[in-house]
């Protein structure tokens, strides 16, 4: 029978009983047996990093107690890439493979003891290791040779049967299962050639690998065409590097067909769509994927796939701009980019208590007193790093939540309490106080419409829901008004845009939205804890919210920046900086401020600050190069060779597909009189920016995590 969770007594009570094998006897098969079931249980309960860490380290324990385990190495390289150590991972995976060769070698030679997994199942685990390589340690050398090897075992695992009676090689493929484990394996080897054809050091190198990795995929759907995963690989490489814009959404709506909610391939289809000018359609499908995966949905979203959300949200922002203009995409990154945020990688303090309290007991969840609920909180805090997170739509750090006008209570303060709208408190609850004021016509309709029991007794409220509740501090429970209303958030958000509707209030084209008005929003509410901590390490969590974080800003610094708003542009540069250590991003925006301020010496600082970063960042070697050719007549021969050699070096690399960056050349090529290269690079230029979408196609490559 499964063990239903990893018992370490029990695993030491089998390495206890265990002997190491005696030459020529094979590993003890109990011990074997219950290392497979384990980490079979441990991947069918999702991948727990709490026991991965308790496993590994009875995996490394087991390996004293064995000679040159395959199943042991197999599972290590599982078990390890859960709690982040993925060079011992990748280390498994090397003697795994040499254990599995020297198997085959001695099947060949006729021995009369092989202690090795079957071809198929070395292909799925090559297929993995390969896999991890592209997905994490990104070695783009090393990925592709293991995809060579990989190669060679599929080789054999689809031996005939001639071949396998002669050579003895051990399986073949027919059957569902095979094909899956084949188009597992044809998958992970384009991956691999997808990350070797962005890391090729020429145009011809890259289109090669290229080509391998569109064969791959092809393969891959040959044997089994209900992956989603080779779908949405297959087509961000026909957009990316192919330019196969109605290829690429065919396949994106494929994969989309098999999992409605895989991100990547709802990013793949937005972008593509943008880049036919699609926008509406592009924007549909952004809101749908990223609708699907918040609500309570968001719990059980891994960090890869919170950081593609930021990332979709991010190209929608990019979307309403080009269809709309910046002021509409401002107030996009006001009302929803940053909100999306914070429902992904935040958690209000009292919200917290909420969780910790729901995750202990399968009762219903009520608010403990505040001196207990506070110790808990800054027990918590002293675990988890706390960060700035802007909170846009409700200031939730306040002392009284408000709804809509805050001049709602001053407009109905002269109608007396006579007409006061209001529910008895219940029997338990203290004395209510002064009467509260009117609620607005629009509240007040939309109040009558909600079950009362629901209003003035939280106990018939469902465990789930009471969970996202927002409860304040000691007021009695059945007092009904808009700054204290036991209602759902959704509700209370509906109600607050009802109210404001009805208004017709103008105060959002009066107050525009600034960087410093976003900064205050915050007071009260700054100190938020990072969602997930207890299952996932912190370091690692940190890490990529902060790195989303810094995108936000950075996005609403290009938008501020664009429309000349040059203070506030300073301000969220200045806020993406506080969040880690410089980055080249924001030395970048930095210069293009300084650029479009006509600061021409500041902005070739920033620039060559990013470049020192990171050498080959596109935005800063364009940065310097418009600089550099459009300098005076004097200083042109030398500033013409280095622009020249920053972007024939970036159009061979990184900036292989920037329209931007062969513009730019072919502007050098033509100031030199090279008339031939000047063909060349404007039209590979015009090429490219026929099919620009608004973001580039690798922001939709979800395993882009921090760095």
């Amino acid at each position: 029978m499964q063990p239903l969770v990893f018992d370490p007594a029990s695993a030491a009570e089998v390495l206890r009983t265990t002997t190491f094998p005696r030459s020529g006897e094979p590993n003890d098969p109990k011990l074997m047996s219950y290392i497979e079931r384990t980490v079979m249980t441990w991947q069918l309960r999702g991948r727990d990093r709490l026991q991965a860490t308790s496993i590994s380290e009875f995996l490394y324990k087991a390996v004293t107690k064995t000679y040159h385990s395959h199943v042991i190495f197999r599972c290590l390289m599982k078990v390890l890439p859960a709690v982040g150590n993925y060079v011992d991972a990748e280390r498994a995976l090397e003697v795994y493979l040499d254990l599995a060769e020297k198997g085959r070698i001695r099947s060949q030679k006729g021995s009369a003891f092989v202690d090795s997994d079957d071809a198929i199942t070395t292909v799925e685990t090559a297929a993995d290791g390969v896999q991890l390589i592209v997905q994490y340690t990104r070695d783009a050398a090393k990925a592709k040779s293991k995809a060579e090897v990989l190669r060679g075992w599929i080789v054999i695992a689809t031996a005939s049967k001639d071949a396998e009676e002669s050579s003895k090689a051990v399986y073949t493929v027919p059957d569902e299962a095979s094909a899956r484990i084949l188009n597992k394996a044809w998958t992970a080897v384009g991956s691999a050639y997808v990350l070797a054809a962005r890391a090729s050091l020429n145009n011809g190198e890259r289109k090669t690998d290229a080509n391998m990795a569109k064969e791959s995929f092809e393969t891959a759907i040959s044997f089994y065409s209900n992956n989603a995963e080779t779908h949405y690989e297959y087509s961000l490489l026909l957009a990316e590097f192919f330019r196969d814009l109605p290829a690429a959404e065919d396949s994106c709506r494929r994969s989309l067909q098999i999992n409605p909610t895989h991100i990547g391939s709802a990013h793949v289809l937005a972008l593509s769509l943008s880049a036919r000018e699609k926008y509406d359609e592009a924007r549909e499908v952004c809101l749908a994927v990223v609708n699907d995966t918040l609500g309570e949905q968001r719990r059980r979203v891994s960090l890869a796939d919170k950081r593609a959300i930021v990332q979709v949200r991010m190209t929608e922002v990019a979307l309403i701009e080009a269809s709309a203009g910046v002021q509409s995409a401002l107030e996009a990154v006001s009302d929803s980019l940053f909100n999306v945020y914070n429902d992904l990688f935040t958690w209000d303090d009292d919200t917290v208590e909420s969780q910790i309290h729901e995750a202990s007991t399968s009762a219903m969840a009520f608010p403990v007193s505040p001196e207990k609920s506070t110790e808990r909180i800054k027990k918590r805090n002293d675990i988890v790093p706390a960060i700035s997170v802007p909170d846009i739509a409700l200031n939730e750090g306040a002392q009284d939540e408000d709804f809509g006008d805050d001049q709602d209570d001053d407009d109905y303060d002269a109608l007396g309490d006579s007409q006061d709208f209001k529910v008895s408190p219940s029997p338990k609850s203290p004395a209510p106080g002064p009467a509260r004021r009117w609620t607005t016509s629009a509240e007040k309709l939309i109040l009558d419409k909600i079950p009362q029991d629901l209003v003035t007794n939280t106990a018939n409220i469902p465990a789930a829901m009471l969970a996202d509740l927002r409860l304040s501090s000691p007021r009695p429970r059945g007092l009904l008004s808009k700054k204290n209303l036991i209602l759902p958030r959704s509700i209370r958000r509906r109600l607050s845009d009802a109210s404001m509707k009805s208004k017709k209030s103008t105060k959002s084209a009066l107050v525009p939205i600034t960087a410093a008005s976003i900064i205050e929003k915050n007071k009260g509410g700054a100190n938020r804890v990072l969602r997930n901590s207890i299952s996932v390490d912190d370091a690692e969590l940190r890490a990529i919210s902060m790195q989303c974080l810094r995108e936000i800003w950075l996005v609403l610094a290009g938008l501020f920046r664009r429309s000349e708003r040059w203070t506030e542009c300073a301000t969220a540069i200045a806020e993406a900086t506080k969040l880690g250590v410089a980055r080249e991003d924001t030395f970048s925006e930095r210069g293009f401020l300084m650029q479009a301020q006509g600061r021409i010496p500041e902005a070739l600082e920033a620039f060559e600050s990013a470049l020192t970063v990171s050498i080959d960042y596109v935005p800063a070697i364009i940065g310097i190069s418009a600089i550099l050719v459009n300098l005076s007549a004097d200083a042109q021969p030398v500033a013409r060779d280095r622009a020249f050699v920053l972007l024939e070096t970036t159009t061979k690399l990184e900036g292989w597909d920037s329209s931007e960056a062969w513009m730019l050349l072919g502007d050098v090529y033509d100031s030199i009189g090279s008339t031939e290269l000047v063909r060349e690079a404007w039209w590979r230029a015009a090429e490219l920016e026929e099919t620009r979408p608004v973001r580039r196609f690798s922001a939709a490559w979800i395993w882009d995590a921090a760095q």
